[in-house]
């Protein structure tokens, strides 16, 4: 099976579309040549999926961070999955948050989970909050 197969067929094990599911940078983007995958909309001077993912990475392996995944919002739409959100939890401020995230010019960053829906997302560790980072 190729990787977008075996991923898809995980995403739908997880509940999709019932659920909002979330997965790792690592499974987003392994496999991902689709430009239009995350950030599609963002003009001018996108960053490119090599720049989307090291940010991420980044991010991710920062000590304050607890998690950070990427939420499948569409499995059909593109030659990949589309993603809309990054969710990310940790001992951040809003501030620091949006710092992280401003190469990758989200259109928003909320805090909190945007999608209120059963997820498999595991809970937030008491005293650190978590966000979520939006491309229209």
């Amino acid at each position: 099976m190729n990787k977008r197969a075996v991923l898809l067929e995980k995403i739908k094990k997880e509940g999709f579309p019932q659920k909002e599911i979330f997965i790792s940078i690592e499974d987003f983007f392994d496999g991902n040549e689709d430009d239009g995958s995350i950030g599609a909309n963002i003009y001018p001077d996108p960053p490119s999926l090599l720049e989307f993912y090291n940010t991420l990475k980044e991010i991710r392996n920062a000590t304050k961070t607890d998690t950070l995944f990427v939420r499948i919002a569409d499995v059909d739409d593109t030659d990949w999955f589309y993603s809309d959100t990054i969710y990310i939890s940790g001992d951040y401020t809003l501030t620091e948050v949006k710092n992280m995230f401003k190469s990758l010019k989200p259109d928003d960053i909320y805090e909190g989970r945007m999608y209120d829906g059963a997820s498999n997302i595991p809970p937030i560790i008491p005293g650190n909050k978590a966000y979520s980072i939006w491309w229209d």
